[in-house]
């Protein structure tokens, strides 16, 4: 609660990496307050390809096993029920087509505040359309899972990347000085029993700058995205949001080895949901907090 207080009482201040980032992306926008007010812990969201000009969005534990639909403009009360999947801890989205033009949605079950799960999950199924689901039963009865472990235990996560070549997983730590990565192959999906994900590296963005508690959290990582053209890359934690324009063949992993660019964004209560939107033309984002002095907003970040 103080962290959001903290974080509120910034709200009007603007980051950005000075004029590098501004030749490439304008200053932050609030599109105004979501329609839809049953979205009050936003933890994750992806731009819909079904659905052109929305964004899938997900609540984090406090909530039902349920997705919401909305318009790039924050409009829409659409809510898809994810059949026999509970919501332990629901912390990102993803999206992902394959070479055949399936396009799969991800809800990542990875938040872990005590660092006590025995395991964590990965659910997938096809992306509906709105405009071809029966109105009154928008549920999604169709998914896959995967069941994974950490090779060093367990740890509290918010962040999943995914490859939009591979299909690969890649998930970051929230917590740690030095966040840490993992990989988990797309092939996991195809495979029986409970995976192992594996250790990547250790990574040096995001880390604080003060042995302070309160400060400290500001640099916990909540999401992520990789846009659909494989070639951006970006990163958020409660403070400020990292970038990162991938190299010619160059992996997802190696590209957060190298030093990130800071971006516009504004400081919100809580802010978690980050997603590139559906023509890669800029990044939006919404707030985990909502209560009746401030609801959630939907803030967007063009490109010039």
């Amino acid at each position: 609660m103080l962290m959001g207080l903290l974080v509120w009482a910034c709200q009007s201040f603007y980051i950005s990496d000075g004029e590098n980032a501004q030749t490439r992306f304008q200053g932050t926008k609030d599109l105004g307050v979501l329609a839809n007010i049953e979205i009050d812990e936003a933890s994750g969201m992806v731009a819909s390809q079904r659905n052109p000009e929305h964004y899938w969005v997900i609540n984090d534990s406090k909530d039902l096993n349920r997705m919401f639909l909305v318009s790039q403009l924050g409009q829409g009360k659409a809510e898809f029920t994810l059949s026999g999947l509970q919501n332990r801890d629901w912390e990102a989205m993803g999206r992902w087509q394959n070479r055949t033009g399936q396009t799969y949605l991800y809800v990542a079950d990875i938040g872990d505040n005590f660092a006590q799960n025995p395991s964590y999950q990965v659910h997938r199924f096809l992306e509906p359309s709105l405009k071809l689901t029966d109105p009154l039963r928008h549920v999604i009865k169709d998914t896959q899972s995967v069941d994974f472990i950490l090779p060093d235990g367990a740890h509290d996560m918010e962040c999943m990347l995914i490859d939009q070549i591979s299909g690969d997983l890649f998930f970051i730590t929230k917590r740690d000085n030095h966040k840490r990565l993992y990989r988990l192959p797309a092939a996991a999906f195809a495979n029986h029993g409970t995976q192992k994900a594996q250790f990547i590296c250790k990574l040096n963005f995001s880390v604080p700058t003060s042995d302070v508690n309160l400060l400290k959290q500001l640099y916990f990582i909540t999401d992520g995205n990789v846009a659909s053209s494989n070639e951006e890359i970006i990163v958020r934690n409660y403070l400020e949001i990292y970038y990162w324009k991938k190299k010619k063949h160059e992996s997802i992993a190696d590209a957060l080895r190298r030093k990130p660019r800071i971006v516009p964004s504004v400081l919100e209560p809580q802010g978690e949901a980050l997603a590139f939107d559906g023509k890669n033309q800029g990044y939006a984002t919404i707030s985990e907090i909502a209560s009746f002095s401030s609801p959630v907003h939907l803030y967007y970040t063009a490109k010039r």
